[in-house]
């Protein structure tokens, strides 16, 4: 007799001798015939005896005693579902803390690191089988990580065909309409006679049943997760989906978090190169005075609003704020933003101060603007 997968070690022993015990009894009463045919799962099971047991109440030709039996039966089969929805909720709320703590873990990670880290930690958190990270690249499905805890025969013809697959979301409807239109996780508990799912990843996976969740950015899916028992595919619940679904929103601020801190590091980085490179030529002219803001931002309003002496004097205002901001090394489509110009515009700006200011590169263009504002500020 089987009962559900995500019972703990500590619960699963005296469910399982509270089960037997049951069905012992059940054989008594009803007989063997009318019980080797439950369901597997254990919710589907007791679902299954109560109603046999209520046949048999109902039944007129049931005797006094053997009613009496089954309405025992039938309490011995309410206290034993008070117990696994006992033990679901105590399940939850533990994935639940597991799922808080795994975030805090998760959340120092870049992009990449949690793609590779994120379906393993799935399957731990969450007492899945098998999960899988996707990005959503366009109208392409594309599978990044797969991590299995219940290894079948085929696991590794699964993970080979998902290496490196590209899978139009048209061979999908299911992950098409669900997760990526309306942006709604899916318990699919019968993939294969399913119209929708994609069949050869269906097949090649050999599921019986799994659970899909997107993660969302901005009301636009970014990513999935797919996941399933192998083994107990009956298993997988609405609890399961709930807890997956959690889980990607958990995840969708920690990729946004993840790509803005990149982002972060290679603007400073920018930064500290296009200073490298000015005080470089500076050098070379012997300019080496010449004052560098220190801090990385927008240029002090003395330096961009004062007189900009002989040197900057054909560059016009518009052209000043292009190349004030491309000291701080920004880059053109920053400064289009910053600006509310286009990047086209921005460029042409830059080809005329390169024209007026006499500089082949960006770092001769904010070294002379360094020395402009030098002059400026009455610095000699």
């Amino acid at each position: 007799m089987r009962h559900a997968s995500w019972l703990s070690a500590a619960d699963e022993e005296p469910f399982t001798e509270q089960m037997r015990d049951l069905c012992l009894q059940m054989i008594d009463v009803i007989g063997i015939e009318s019980v080797v045919d439950v369901p597997q799962s254990s919710d589907a099971q007791l679902a299954g005896l109560r109603s046999r047991v209520v046949e048999l109440i109902n039944a007129p030709e049931t005797t006094s005693q053997r009613r009496t039996e089954a309405y025992e039966l039938l309490m011995s089969i309410h206290r034993l579902q008070q117990t696994e929805m006992d033990m679901a909720l105590a399940k939850q709320l533990s994935s639940l803390s597991d799922i808080r703590d795994s975030i805090g873990e998760l959340s120092a990670l870049t992009p990449r690191e949690l793609i590779y880290t994120v379906p393993q930690r799935v399957c731990h958190d969450l007492s899945l089988g098998r999960a899988m990270i996707s990005t959503v690249s366009g109208s392409v499905w594309l599978p990044k990580h797969v991590h299995i805890e219940e290894r079948t025969a085929g696991s590794a013809a699964f993970e080979q065909y998902m290496d490196g697959a590209r899978i139009p979301l048209s061979d999908a409807p299911l992950e098409t309409e669900l997760l990526v239109r309306r942006r709604t996780p899916t318990l699919v508990p019968d993939p294969v006679s399913d119209k929708r799912t994609h069949k050869e990843i269906v097949g090649v996976a050999e599921t019986r049943a799994y659970l899909a969740a997107p993660i969302t950015l901005r009301n636009r899916t970014i990513a999935m997760l797919h996941a399933d028992r192998p083994y107990h595919p009956d298993t997988l619940a609405t609890d399961d989906l709930e807890l997956l679904a959690a889980y990607a929103e958990c995840l969708a601020v920690l990729f946004e978090s993840a790509r803005l801190q990149e982002q972060m590091a290679r603007q400073v980085q920018r930064t500290a190169d296009t200073c490298a490179e000015v005080i470089a030529a500076l050098g070379k002219t012997g300019d080496t005075a010449t004052l560098i803001p220190a801090e990385f931002g927008s240029p002090q309003p003395a330096a961009r609003y004062a007189d900009p002496g002989p040197v900057g004097m054909a560059l016009t205002s518009r052209e000043r704020e292009v190349l004030a901001h491309l000291a701080t090394g920004a880059t053109n489509m920053q400064i289009a933003r910053n600006l509310v110009v286009s990047e086209a515009t921005v460029k042409s700006h830059l080809k005329q101060i390169s024209r007026k200011l006499g500089t082949s590169s960006r770092a001769a263009a904010v070294a002379a603007y360094a020395r402009m504002t030098q002059r400026s500020c009455g610095i000699a």
